[in-house]
Parts: structure tokens; sequence; C-alpha cells
């Protein structure tokens, strides 16, 4: 099997005045983010001021449509939750309602502002796969590193949409670092039916191969 890699950093400026754009390489959790290029040629992540304007500042890897069938059928779920422009809530969901993507589930609490997330239930096949299990702990406390903005923003994207947000990409297996597949779709809940104050979702690893692979 060939291995991944990852493409160059950011292209030289085309013209000397500023340029807003993407970094470029495999889309993943820890490598996507925004970055701004100045007429040097000098990269820097955005400042958190622009980061919280910027809900979809790691668009790269959100998508229109979902590519994985458990994904889609668990936000047709929470469309039909949905009563008209208010959002479902917590408890719209029973246990039995979750019951086909048992391990999957990802449900998350919103600070103030949606400017953190706290783990309120991981599913057990999520937890396996990352080597590790967040449950009770926000997002700031853990270990991220450059990539806690890249996941506060997953979560935060369909807080501010109000709307399932899909997402596809690739992220390094924590076991041996190599590359694996995953699509999730992220949705806001709210106790009020207005202000949402809890994300649930799905997550899968490994559904597809990563590209420049062969089998």
């Amino acid at each position: 099997m060939k291995s991944v890699s990852q493409t160059d950093g950011p292209p030289s400026p085309q013209s000397a005045s500023a340029a807003v754009g993407r970094l470029v390489g495999l889309p993943s959790l820890s490598t996507v983010w925004t970055v701004t290029r100045s007429a040097q040629g000098e990269t820097a992540a955005p400042d958190a001021a622009s980061r919280q304007r910027d809900v979809t500042y790691d668009s790269l890897e959100i998508q229109d449509h979902p590519r994985h069938p458990g994904v889609a059928a668990f936000a047709a779920l929470w469309d039909a939750k949905r009563q008209g422009a208010c959002l479902p809530a917590r408890e719209d969901f029973p246990v039995e309602d979750l019951q086909p993507w048992f391990g999957h589930v990802l449900i998350m609490d919103v600070a103030s502002g949606a400017t953190d997330f706290r783990y309120r239930m991981i599913g057990t096949e999520i937890t396996a796969f990352r080597d590790r299990d967040y449950t009770g702990k926000w997002i700031s406390e853990c270990s991220f590193g450059e990539s806690r903005e890249s996941m506060i923003a997953t979560f935060r994207n369909p807080v501010v949409q109000r709307r399932p947000v899909f997402r596809s990409g690739w992220v390094q297996w924590p076991v041996d670092g190599t590359w694996r597949s995953f699509d999730s779709v992220h949705c806001p809940l709210a106790t009020d039916g207005r202000t949402a104050d809890m994300t649930i979702g799905v997550l899968y690893f490994d559904a597809f191969p990563p590209p420049g692979t062969d089998e």
C-alpha cells in the first residue's frame, strides 16, 4: 500500500497585496485552517476575533451532501424531529431512536457564545478509534494543539447556521499515524427550540480508502 503524503504549503502570493487562502494539503482534523498570506509570502493563522466571525474557516472539509449512508440517515432523523423553525431538543432523541447509530453518536454541550464545547456523550467506536475518552471535558481542556480552533469550529458551524453540517476528510490515526477517512454530521439542539445549547451527530471512521493508495 502506498503512503499518503501532503502537498506543498501555501503557494507564493500572486500580487503585492495581502491575500486570504486555504492551507493546501490533505484535508484532516489536524491540518486544515484558514491562513493569511502576506505580500512577503509569510503565513499566519487567523486571530481569535477572525475565527469567531468566520464560522466556516475549516470549510475545506464541509460537504454539501453526505457521502455515508449512516450520516445521511441521522440527518434525516434530526430533520424529522424539527418543528418548523424550532430546533429539536435532546429529549427528542430517546435511546431507542439512537440505536441504529450506537457507537458513533457524539453529543456536545455548548458554552455561552459557542466559544467552547464539552463532550457530553461519545460513542464507543469513536473513543476506540481515537484511543482516548474525552467525556466530560471541554475542547479547550483537551490536548488538540494547533487543531483546537478547527475542532471548535466543527461544532460552532451547526450552532450558528442552525442546521446539520456535513464533514468528510482525512485524519491521522493516533495508533500508527496512518491516514484514515472520517464522515460526520453535527446538528444543533435547543431546549427552548431557539438557542442551541447542544449539538448531536454521528461520526464514522475508515468508511472510504484514503486518496493515493492502492488496495
